[in-house]
């Protein structure tokens, strides 16, 4: 069975955070049993963009002072690294607050720029990855990704914060090149292959709702999330929002090709009872993308815009031109002053929205698609 271990934790206040990552240890193992002396750890938060901690975008930099500490002090060689959405490493760092972790405990900052190819053991559909040298020169990884909703995917714990190994305009490329959600998830299920040894901790004291993965509000969920397995550690995050796992695609896709993590009697939930902290009314204001899942093909092909989500550009666009810049089809336009999306032509993978800093870009969803969010929400 995959284990996944919850631990409370009120807030981010230090004491309580290394009492939780040390409860993580003694329920399940964690770190006293994964690391051993002379091993090169990194430790991948998710940096998407350069936001303050309080925004509940990133990784707190709390939880990574206490997870890198007792890293060092187990002998260990430790380096922090990811490839944010958009900006630098170094002024993402800074404004996150966790480039003062690492001035704190002498840790490097590790840019992903320099990039190896790496085979994927059986893989279904991406065999190949070029990943950060970081990643693959390293003996075991900390993932320490956050609880937040997701446009494109429904949420985003462990699986997805991993796509932060792939370098920088790589990632758009995946996106142009996989348009279907399904192709998107089963990259993701890859990349998992692709990957050393991992321990997954979700930062989920407050996690993100509405329109996340940047510009939805904290809401306080008071937990630590943890497991060697991100498939089963997001499918408790899904009960948590109270979402069916498998109206989330990659989870939907990972059910599909039998993963130990997706179904119930595969999950050994240990430390608090789930039922307690499930958030009744989590905003997860896009869960249609697993409706592909599960409406044949060619129905979904025909409809498609009436059934999937679509990104509109509201009154509060700066010209900023970000979005521009975060779109791999290239199908955003400036015009007096105001980003315009060429619909016809856009691929929905929302890195617009996922990126804008002004939250000015939301998903809109077809008449299909508020029906069934309709019908779906009268079942609840």
């Amino acid at each position: 069975m995959a284990d996944v271990i919850i631990v409370p934790c009120p807030d981010y206040r230090p004491e309580n955070i290394k009492a939780g990552v040390e409860q993580i240890g003694v329920l399940g193992g964690g770190i006293d049993r994964l690391i051993t002396l002379g091993r090169n750890v990194l430790i991948k938060p998710n940096l998407l963009a350069g936001e303050p901690p309080e925004r509940a975008v990133t990784t707190h930099p709390e939880l990574v002072r206490s997870v890198a500490a007792q890293a060092l002090a187990r002998g260990a060689k430790v380096t922090v690294g990811d490839s944010p959405g958009f900006g630098s490493l170094t002024s993402v760092a800074e404004r996150t607050g966790i480039a003062e972790v690492c001035r704190e405990l002498n840790l490097q900052l590790a840019r992903f720029q320099e990039v190896v190819s790496v085979d994927a053991d059986q893989a279904k559909l991406i065999s190949n990855f070029e990943l950060a040298r970081e990643v693959v020169e390293s003996d075991f990884i900390i993932n320490l990704a956050k609880m937040k909703t997701h446009g494109l995917t429904a949420l985003t714990g462990a699986v997805k914060n991993l796509f932060g190994c792939v370098v920088g305009l790589r990632k758009a490329e995946f996106h142009f090149r996989l348009q279907k959600i399904e192709n998107f998830s089963e990259m993701l299920l890859d990349l998992i292959l692709s990957l050393p040894p991992m321990l997954h901790i979700v930062d989920a004291v407050d996690a993100m709702e509405g329109w996340g993965p940047r510009n939805g509000q904290p809401r306080r969920v008071g937990l630590l999330v943890a497991g060697d397995n991100p498939v089963a550690v997001d499918w408790v995050l899904a009960l948590l929002m109270n979402v069916d796992p498998l109206r989330v695609p990659y989870l939907a896709a990972a059910a599909l090709r039998g993963w130990e993590g997706t179904t119930p009697g595969s999950i050994r939930i240990i430390g608090e009872d789930i039922e307690r902290f499930i958030v009744k009314d989590f905003d997860v204001p896009n869960e249609l993308g697993p409706l592909k899942m599960r409406v044949p093909r060619p129905i979904v092909d025909l409809f498609r815009k009436s059934v999937t989500p679509y990104p509109k550009v509201t009154v509060g666009c700066q010209g900023c031109g970000i979005c521009l810049e975060a779109c791999p089809a290239k199908v955003i336009k400036l015009s007096q002053g105001k980003a315009v999306i060429q619909e016809k032509d856009c691929i929905r993978c929302f890195c617009c929205q996922e990126m804008c800093p002004y939250g000015a870009i939301n998903l809109r969803t077809g008449w299909l698609g508020s029906i069934y969010r309709r019908r779906q929400g009268r079942r609840r």
